[in-house]
């Protein structure tokens, strides 16, 4: 059973037919064979579509679909241009992780571009300031890992994109070097921050702290735009050595915030990987996720457990008490149990079983709300873990999903871990904050935790974005959100409502958004939910009203054709077009 969840595989069981569907447990688990080749027949376009967090990458999706382009290449030119207009939340040295749908195969593959920690680190220094929680506590040199995002997205290009790299960062390169009006969130962050004189970001911004810039300045990153060239020219190997890999290794070597000793051996070794997703059986799909150590199980567990619970006609209250409680559940087992497979035994699968589902939706009540549970008991769980506090960290992020003419998709989100990240730069790429997610070291003599800081270790990225099959595993859903504790309810939510009650993608994005994390219920203030606080109140939860932007960007395919949505609350847009419009252009002209 350690592996019959996370290996989406040739015989869902799902996949026999409607009525078999349902007839058989919502929960039944997939089948460890491998997928058996579909015949496809006749045309299956149901048109393209693009969904981002800004309207500059969504335009560069779109453009590239426009000029022939397949799924893959659109989503990497959005994320190039991500990384010069949202510099606060997405770089080329930064995180990602991202599903793809291979239309002609029906299958889904799944890649994590996680940055890994040096092998010189000391956890027992580096972690020390941590046991307070501090937000600060690693930033400069030592919060940055090897980055691997440039990797990722190259996988990615190799399996399933056709254009040459040179027409995918074409629009970022001159968007960098024209600049972009810095936003108010970022600008905002900034003026948060400390930046030391010699970080390489104030050559880009200038002073940070309350001297930073005003939101609407126009910011040029000239050095940028020459590193995306370059990677139009040689590929997404550039950040690994030469001048770009050397320069990386010598700002976190050399600053005077918190040096770490990480070679460029290190960065040029450092690899994502690819791995079949993360799924579990759904009533009317099949719903997967990014592995270990994304957030992805705990998105499928938060679905998995709304639907065992859910009344036959769940009412907008049972909607916010089940959801609170069933993000709570999957959260408090991923603070104990979720890490890097790599150095800690992968327990996601057990979590997503239907036997496990089934008794952890016991806690899951009707009547009342039982406060912060207690994380699952896993058999395989090494005896000695712990279970780290709550944190009530906003991880920036920044997405983009993408469906081409072919019927492939690609679902992607990216992130700095930190505003700004590490608070350096090379050669105008920003670096990355990922160390800083790991966890605080455990209290007591002999005990550890799953996302503890160690050398050559991944740590927990607050990343799932997520898809959904039908019986026949033709695409059903596609979507990303903001990361952080709340993502996953962000996406739970959009799930929820596309495969349970048939929402459209844009209603499904608007719907007001209800989180828990921890011990607090937080519901969308200036919406609906605002009506429910009394309620909710009155059977036990701690209710929060307070602004939650869930960063949705969504596509679901409805009456053979795709919709696509992006969430009204941010800047982010989107686009489809039917077949009959949605054709390809000519591409050999593309960036020339």
């Amino acid at each position: 059973m350690q592996r019959i969840i996370n290996r989406f595989a040739r015989g869902l069981a799902i996949a026999a037919a409607s009525a078999a569907i349902a007839a058989a447990s919502p929960f039944t688990p997939v089948a460890q064979a491998d997928q058996p080749d579909v015949s496809i027949v006749g045309d299956r376009t149901a048109g393209a579509a693009v969904a981002s967090d800004d309207p500059r990458a969504t335009a560069a999706a779109w453009t590239v679909l426009r000029h022939g382009g397949r799924a893959v290449d659109a989503a990497i030119a959005a994320a190039m241009v991500l990384s010069v207009a949202i510099p606060d939340a997405v770089s080329l040295a930064g995180a990602g992780a991202a599903l793809r749908y291979d239309a002609a195969n029906r299958q889904i593959a799944a890649y994590v571009g996680r940055e890994i920690s040096p092998k010189a680190v000391d956890p027992d220094v580096w972690m020390k300031s941590l046991r307070g929680m501090s937000p600060r506590a690693l930033d400069g040199g030592r919060s940055v890992g090897a980055p691997t995002l440039l990797q990722m997205l190259g996988l990615m290009h190799k399996a399933g994109g056709s254009m040459p790299w040179s027409e995918l960062t074409v629009d970022a390169e001159a968007l960098a070097r024209a600049g972009v009006p810095i936003s108010e969130r970022a600008a905002w962050e900034l003026s948060r921050i400390y930046v030391p004189p010699d970080s390489g970001i104030e050559q880009i911004f200038g002073p940070s702290g309350p001297r930073a810039i005003p939101a609407g300045t126009v910011v040029r990153n000239p050095e940028l735009g020459d590193v995306l060239a370059a990677i139009g020219r040689d590929g997404p190997d550039v950040l690994r050595g030469g001048v770009v890999g050397k320069s990386i290794a010598e700002a976190v070597a050399h600053t005077s915030r918190r040096p770490s000793p990480m070679t460029l051996e290190e960065i040029s070794a450092a690899a994502p990987t690819e791995a079949p997703p993360l799924c579990v059986a759904l009533s009317k799909a099949a719903l997967c996720s990014t592995p270990a150590p994304t957030n992805g199980a705990v998105t499928l567990e938060t679905v998995a457990l709304f639907e065992a619970t859910r009344p036959k006609k769940p009412t907008a209250y049972d909607w916010a008490h089940l959801l609170a409680q069933s993000h709570r559940h999957a959260a408090a087992d991923a603070r104990r149990y979720l890490a890097d497979p790599r150095r800690w035994p992968d327990l996601t699968p057990d979590l997503l079983t239907p036997r496990q589902i089934a008794r952890r939706a016991r806690g899951v009540r009707q009547d009342r709300n039982r406060g912060l549970p207690s994380p699952a008991r896993l058999a395989n769980a090494p005896r000695n873990v712990t279970t780290a506090r709550p944190r009530s960290r906003k991880a920036p992020t920044a997405s983009v999903v993408v469906v081409d003419m072919a019927g492939d998709a690609v679902a992607l989100s990216l992130s700095l871990s930190k505003p700004f990240g590490s608070g350096l730069a090379a050669r105008g790429v920003i670096l990355n904050g990922a160390n800083a997610a790991f966890d605080p070291p455990a209290e007591g003599q002999g005990m550890d935790r799953a996302n503890a800081l160690r050398s050559g270790v991944r740590p927990r990225l607050d990343l799932s974005p997520i898809m959904a099959l039908d019986q026949d595993r033709q695409l059903l859903l596609a979507a990303a959100a903001m990361g952080g504790a709340n993502g996953p309810a962000f996406l739970a939510k959009a799930a929820i409502a596309v495969l349970t009650f048939d929402k459209s993608a844009a209603a499904a994005v608007a719907a007001p958004n209800v989180a828990s994390a921890n011990r607090i219920t937080n519901l969308e203030v200036r919406t609906p939910a605002e009506r429910l606080e009394d309620r909710l109140r009155d059977v036990g939860h701690t209710v929060k009203l307070r602004d939650l932007d869930s960063g949705l960007a969504l596509i679901r395919r409805k009456d053979g054709k795709f919709q696509a949505a992006a969430d009204p609350r941010g800047l982010g847009t989107a686009k489809s077009a039917p077949p009959a419009t949605a054709r390809p252009l000519d591409s050999m002209k593309r960036g020339s």
